[in-house]
């Protein structure tokens, strides 16, 4: 496992995990999959507020990543899992890890 500055947008292999003020992500680059874990973040700060999004704690297919660094919110390109027609960006709070874990 290693921690990382960032996932480039041309990355295509591997597992990370992201973790962000209000929720952890699992990016599977070998299944294409996204996994959110809301409300379990980085930070206790009651500054941040949870939302709560369709698919949470599911995975979601994973179409690519426009940015991942750490500090930054990241942008995660998906595709509806239940309507291939259907694509839309998930935008996180501030990264505040990257870790590779596969």
């Amino acid at each position: 496992m290693a921690r990382v500055q960032e996932i480039r947008p041309d990355t295509d292999s591997g597992v990370f995990t992201v973790v962000t003020r209000t929720s952890t992500y699992l990016l599977d680059f070998e299944e294409m999959t996204l996994l959110r874990a809301p409300g379990v973040g980085g930070t206790d700060s009651e500054d941040w507020t949870v939302s709560r999004l369709r698919r949470d704690s599911e995975d979601i297919p994973l179409l690519g990543v426009k940015s991942c660094r750490l500090g930054e919110s990241a942008q995660f390109w998906v595709r509806a899992a239940d309507d291939p027609d259907v694509r839309t960006w998930r935008i996180t709070t501030p990264v505040v890890s990257i870790e590779r874990i596969g």
